[in-house]
């Protein structure tokens, strides 16, 4: 049983993947994790900066996804035929992933500072 429902999702994804290849959605990468304890304040702010431009570029992503999909749902609409399914669900992993990592990034980051906090006592 699981290893059909890791099938479908991997099924799923490929579908959302050749769906969406040709449009100008792009996941953007995670940046790196920041080793906290040997950081210095200056590589604590670049990681900060790349936190948060990580967040803006998956806000970007994930607002091109949802309207390339709306974009395929109404000229479905306008051509009169169905609207193929898999496509919102598709979108839809491929949001909650990248949602997933800009979770971890953000419990990454903190992290790091609690790690830099702890070796830089002040």
């Amino acid at each position: 049983m699981k290893t059909l429902s890791l099938m479908t999702a991997l099924f799923t994804m490929t579908l959302a993947g050749a769906a969406f290849a040709d449009d100008a959605c792009v996941r953007p990468p995670a940046p790196a994790v920041l080793d906290g304890a040997k950081a210095t304040m200056e590589e604590l702010v670049a990681a900060k900066n790349g936190v948060t431009a990580f967040i803006a570029a998956s806000d970007t992503y994930q607002t091109c996804l949802i309207s390339d999909l709306e974009a395929k749902r109404a000229a479905a609409k306008d051509a009169k035929t169905k609207f193929d399914s898999s496509l919102a669900k598709a979108v839809d992993a491929l949001i909650s992933e990248n949602q997933a990592d800009k979770v971890k990034t953000g419990s990454d980051f903190n992290a790091a500072v609690k790690a830099y906090k702890a070796a830089h006592p002040s």
